[in-house]
């Protein structure tokens, strides 16, 4: 991953052994990576206000499977989550009506 720097872009993790650093490295040869989605986020509200954040410095895992974890932030992903549906490919929770 890379990031703008004015007129330049540079490694986003500067990270990786000096030989051969990460971002010249092959998927294969990279460490196991996970990436956040916002299906759960659970917080203690002084990490939010004292830490102006929500994931704090103590971060516990909470793994996601298949579409359980699909982020809906564009007009494209609410496109895709109704084509998944309607084609079965995703299943919609259980509402249980009170």
């Amino acid at each position: 991953m890379w990031v703008v720097r004015g007129s330049w872009i540079c490694p986003l993790l500067p990270c990786g052994p000096a030989e051969w650093p990460w971002h010249s490295t092959p998927y294969q040869g990279l460490p196991e990576i996970y990436i956040q989605n916002a299906s759960l986020e659970i917080a203690w509200t002084r990490v939010v206000f004292e830490g102006r954040t929500i994931s704090g410095e103590v971060v516990m895992p909470f793994f996601t499977e298949g579409y359980e974890g699909f982020d809906v932030n564009h007009l494209y992903d609410w496109q895709l989550a109704e084509e998944l549906v309607r084609t079965g490919q995703a299943r919609l929770p259980e509402i249980e009506n009170i």
